[in-house]
């Protein structure tokens, strides 16, 4: 009997051990997240997922691995790998990678909340592979909660987070573990905005809504780009020039990355009508805004490939000689699980790739990146493999374990007990 009961738990490890490795890669539709890139890899956390009619606040973590090709074609054969939720549901966060003392961090901030709301500021180790509560050391709080979608940057150091929110400029220095908020507000509260940090230590936010004290709401023309001076704690505006097309259509809901040689990609974007059917998309979606001796200059470059006509609530990023676009928003209000690649490495031929290459990957002398086809053939064939290897596993248990309860069955059957000395007969 003891036998038959060891079997039983080995199963159940078994079974166990099937459903651990056979559990979906992260990619549930959702907009609204947050992400980071930090150790070569791109971190994507919380947002909305399900259906348009649903609004479910998520608290799920994992990254994409940029060390590896792959395609974007089939999202369940990317390179995911889930990592220890996030200590609070959120949407319209953001996340930002910045520097310790004890090491590399992804920082939390802000967004809008699901009970319990917790605190305003989190953190990651990267080396620990931990979430954790951040309580600035100075004793300077920021709300729990942003009152729009927000948008961190970093400085080149990587030590100072600024967190534009409200018209108030929150910095939290990451080395001291200190936060501050900036003496002057923004001109304007603005909302749904996108930002980067220029070479200049200027921050540029770009687009998004505005409300003056008389709480009148517009969109920001593009052509308008509000800078804060992080040397200086100042804040102007300068108007944008146009270099070649026009001068983009204002939007909110837009992405906007920076790459080391200074043209910003701008992407996205509507006019901020939630309540219509099919929102009006911005024109155009992809855009460049450069800032040259002082001057910002707009282009309109033709993007081939060119996948959605329509997209907001995403995020972002420069990697190498690419442009990542996670997630996000259609036209009709339908959330997407697809992760697009502009290939932005020649100026006059901006286009959309399905194959991921990471820098420094030579194609040819190594094993082309398999393709969607083949990936998911050899991804149905590895769980098949796994479960056949499982099943005849098991079987072989039952087997060992059923011929030992016989050999000890048919061993002892005409054992005639023998009672004890103090027994009686």
């Amino acid at each position: 009997m003891k036998i038959i009961i060891l079997v039983a738990k080995l199963i159940i490890i078994v079974i166990i051990t099937i459903i651990t490795f056979t559990n979906a890669q992260p990619t549930d539709i959702r907009c609204c997240h947050g992400s980071a890139i930090a150790d070569n890899k791109l971190y994507i956390g919380g947002g909305l997922t399900g259906l348009a009619s649903e609004d479910i606040f998520t608290d799920d973590f994992f990254s994409l691995d940029l060390t590896v090709p792959f395609s974007t074609l089939s999202p369940t054969d990317m390179p995911y790998k889930e990592n220890p939720n996030v200590l609070v549901k959120c949407n319209g966060h953001t996340l930002v990678y910045a520097v310790t003392k004890e090491g590399g961090m992804i920082f939390l901030f802000g967004g809008f909340r699901s009970e319990p709301k917790g605190s305003a500021i989190y953190g990651y180790s990267l080396e620990l592979n931990a979430w954790s509560e951040v309580i600035p050391v100075n004793g300077v709080n920021m709300p729990v909660e942003s009152t729009t979608k927000i948008v961190g940057v970093t400085d080149s150091s990587l030590n100072n987070i600024y967190v534009l929110d409200n018209a108030t400029m929150y910095v939290y220095d990451a080395f001291q573990k200190s936060l501050y908020i900036a003496p002057d507000l923004a001109p304007y509260q603005i909302y749904y905005y996108a930002s980067v940090m220029l070479s200049t230590d200027e921050i540029a936010y770009i687009g998004g809504g505005k409300r003056d004290n008389n709480d009148n709401q517009n969109n920001i023309p593009m052509d308008q780009i509000l800078l804060y001076n992080t040397k200086i704690s100042t804040w102007s505006t300068k108007n944008a020039k146009v270099s070649d097309g026009v001068v983009p259509s204002p939007r909110k809901g837009h992405s906007a990355s920076i790459a080391p040689d200074g043209r910003i990609f701008i992407y996205g974007g509507f006019d901020g009508d939630e309540n219509a059917k099919e929102s009006t998309g911005s024109y155009p979606v992809f855009a460049v805004l450069e800032y040259n001796n002082g001057e910002f200059a707009w282009s309109s470059p033709q993007l081939f490939g060119q996948l959605y006509q329509f997209r907001i609530y995403h995020t972002s990023h420069i990697f190498g000689n690419y442009l990542i676009i996670s997630f996000g928003r259609n036209l009709t209000h339908n959330r997407l699980n697809t992760i697009d690649i502009i290939d932005i490495s020649n100026r006059d031929n901006y286009k959309v790739t399905t194959d991921f290459l990471p820098p420094g990957y030579l194609s040819s002398t190594s094993s082309p990146s398999p393709s969607p086809s083949s990936s998911s053939s050899s991804s149905s064939s590895n769980n098949s493999i796994i479960i056949a290897s499982v099943v005849a596993s098991v079987g072989s248990l039952v087997i060992i374990g059923c011929t030992f309860y016989y050999i000890r069955y048919y061993r002892y059957r005409n054992v005639i007990p023998t009672p004890s000395s103090g027994e009686r007969i």
